[in-house]
């Protein structure tokens, strides 16, 4: 997986998140050592 495709999938995990006040969405996604794959909102 190359870094546009992770920073890719993070950028679209951003419509998840909830800032309310702020309104400053942060996608975040992680890949592991053996290829496991993390989509997270902040």
């Amino acid at each position: 997986m190359t870094y546009k495709a992770i920073i890719s999938e993070a950028i679209k995990s951003m419509a998840k998140a909830y800032a309310p006040y702020s309104d400053f969405k942060v996608g975040a996604a992680l890949v592991t050592e053996d290829k496991k794959f993390f989509l997270d909102v902040i």
